[in-house]
């Protein structure tokens, strides 16, 4: 046996690097796809001469027919429904277009175009070269003589950044708005150029800028990510010291739990089991607020809602350390190494952005996470405006800590000191 271990050791090492290149797969390349993006358009388009069109609509539809697998266009009804999305994290990012938009963006070509017309006829009319009947069929074509001339007027886009949702994420859709909004400039632009052209209308030098820019961007960010916040990175830059703090307390508790003396009676049992527990919540709750202050305070960091995000990782504390603790009451040391390979094999899909991870990962691995639904939630807590509630992640650290006093329970009462 002694002279085959030394064949083992090679065989050994190449298993374990498989097995770790294979955890670390969502690493290799990581792309974005399918970004949730939304579309309010509240465009009532317009009508000329007897042609009616919706550029919000067009563009909304353009955009949903893509072939463009980065983003994932949806639209919304109102502006209620995007708010609501933009606060629940299910949009990165939207475009928004005003009720006028159609109507403004053709306005410069529009006033020309009537401008010239009207002053054209007016000539005629001056000069005799046109009769009473030729007058009346050139207003019945441009509509009316005397309608209004529209006022020229740059369109209005609003596109709107959710960065706190995913700080790499929404530098990608931030850059993907800029270059539809710049698409769609050009495309009005080159559009009212050639309604010019095709009604025989110089475009004056000094009127070129209303006509090259005729859409107006107002970029909003919500949940703006601040300085000394990690740049967006800080609840994934958080996950590590929490899971090795939760795992030492819970293999100190289990040596706790493994030397203790022989307990007789119920009474000893239950005050041994007690202050085991006590020392496991004191050590997570002192452990999470010198945390969350040592960072903040003497490293700079700066948390939107410290206490919150103090009492949220004590209770990240609490849930995995109880449950690591109540599988090592049972199967002793052998449970660390369950944990340590299911964190490889899940922490790369953590880190990065979900749309960044193989779509596998998304649907079969994330949802299973803890260690996902940790970060997600501390994320909320570190750059929006959210405060701690009793969310899904909470409910699932509570089921972890009823496993880990149980657990620990039953084997106090069961098992016997040695």
């Amino acid at each position: 046996m002694k002279k085959k271990l030394v064949w083992i050791i090679p065989i050994a090492i190449v298993l374990i690097l498989m097995i770790l290149a294979t955890a670390f797969y969502p690493a290799y390349n990581p792309k974005p796809k399918d970004v949730p993006m939304a579309i309010l358009n509240k465009d009532n388009g317009i009508e000329v001469q007897g042609n009616s069109t919706n550029i919000g609509k067009n563009l909304a539809d353009n955009l949903k027919k893509s072939d463009n697998k980065t983003l994932n266009w949806e639209s919304v009804k109102n502006e209620k429904d995007l708010k609501q999305g933009l606060k629940d994290n299910k949009y990165i990012g939207a475009i928004v277009f005003e009720k006028d938009f159609s109507k403004n963006a053709i306005s410069n070509a529009q006033s020309k175009i009537m401008t010239e017309k009207q002053n054209e006829i007016k000539e005629k009319i001056k000069s005799g070269e046109l009769s009473p009947q030729q007058i009346k069929a050139m207003q019945a074509k441009m509509g009316s003589s005397s309608q209004e001339i529209p006022k020229p007027k740059q369109a209005h886009i609003e596109t709107i950044i959710n960065q706190g949702s995913n700080g790499q994420v929404s530098n990608i859709a931030q850059q993907a708005l800029s270059k539809i909004t710049e698409n769609l400039n050009n495309q009005i632009s080159k559009q009212n150029v050639e309604l010019l052209a095709k009604n025989q209308i110089d475009l004056p030098s000094k009127q070129f800028n209303q006509f090259v820019n005729p859409v107006k961007v107002e970029t909003t960010t919500l949940n703006e990510v601040k300085d000394h916040q990690g740049n967006g990175n800080g609840a994934s830059a958080m996950f590590t010291p929490i899971w090795f703090a939760a795992m030492i307390t819970a293999v100190l508790s289990f040596l706790t739990f493994k030397n203790r003396e022989k307990l007789t009676s119920h009474k000893d049992k239950l005050w041994f089991t007690s202050k085991v527990i006590l020392s496991v919540t004191i050590a997570a709750f002192a452990g999470a607020f010198v945390y969350v202050y040592y960072t903040g305070g003497v490293l700079n960091f700066d948390f939107n809602h410290p206490l919150d995000t103090a009492l949220f990782i004590a209770i990240a504390i609490l849930g995995f350390a109880l449950l690591i603790l109540g599988l090592m009451v049972w199967i002793g040391f052998g449970a660390i190494p369950i944990f340590i390979l299911y964190l490889f094999f899940t922490m790369q899909a953590v880190m990065l952005p979900k749309v960044m991870v193989p779509k596998f990962y998304q649907d079969w691995i994330l949802p299973w996470s803890p260690f996902y639904h940790y970060v997600n939630t501390l994320k909320e807590l570190l750059y929006t405006n959210s405060g701690l509630t009793m969310n899904g992640t909470i409910w699932m650290f509570i089921s972890f800590i009823i496993f880990g006093l149980v657990s620990l329970i039953s084997a106090v009462c069961v098992k016997k000191a040695k």
